[in-house]
């Protein structure tokens, strides 16, 4: 079954809104964002509010670092629509409860371009785009889609990776069970310097361990 309850002709015509305030007026642009992102979080898998709990973690991580307001602005619209492209991939891909082939993986994998190619037309979104391009990618190289490492891998792709990593361990999966903060927190270390810029895990870390 393919994702496609959402008329994406109509999130386009609202996100050029979006795009003509979003500097001038980016509170107003981020309230048009979150309605959009909440109707795309009802139509892809989990529709549990994913998106919605990545840019909170996302912004968390971003004010934690210092990051300046028009920067804050970028990162919660970025974490908001990182998912966008999942619309139009195979449900049953995305909701398999035992491990998926070569071609499933490969089929989830261009979620990242899809929603990257698809917003791409929209100049004033430039950096957010780059964090919704690069969410994917590991601080080693070995993520996709095109193996950027280290500081070539925009800050808020880094940002959102480590967000949406956490959210995903946090929550109930079809193919595994919700995991405890404890859990999630040493998944993360494990993977710093690997999957996940090391210092942007250990702010969140400190976050995540007040809360």
């Amino acid at each position: 079954m393919m994702i496609q309850r959402l008329d994406v002709s109509e999130i386009i015509k609202c996100l050029d809104r979006v795009a003509a305030i979003l500097v001038a007026k980016p509170e107003e642009a981020l309230k048009e964002i979150k309605k959009i992102s909440a109707q795309v979080d009802r139509c892809i898998p989990y529709r549990d509010g994913h998106m919605a709990r990545v840019a909170a973690y996302s912004l968390l991580i971003s004010r934690e670092l210092g990051s300046p307001p028009d920067e804050l602005v970028k990162v919660e619209a970025a974490a908001l629509l990182h998912d966008f492209g999942k619309i139009g991939v195979d449900e049953s891909f995305l909701i398999k409860p035992g491990p998926l082939t070569k071609k499933e993986r490969a089929e989830i994998e261009k979620h990242v371009l899809r929603g990257y190619h698809i917003l791409s037309g929209f100049w004033e979104f430039e950096d957010i785009l780059e964090g919704i391009k690069d969410h994917h990618e590991h601080y080693d190289g070995s993520g996709y889609p095109e193996g950027r490492t280290e500081e070539n891998i925009s800050l808020i792709g880094r940002i959102i990776a480590v967000a949406d990593a956490y959210d995903a361990i946090s929550m109930t999966r079809p193919y595994r069970k919700a995991r405890s903060k404890s859990a999630a927190i040493r998944e993360l270390k494990r993977c710093a310097g690997s999957q996940f810029d090391p210092y942007v895990v250990k702010v969140f870390v400190k976050i995540i361990k007040r809360c």
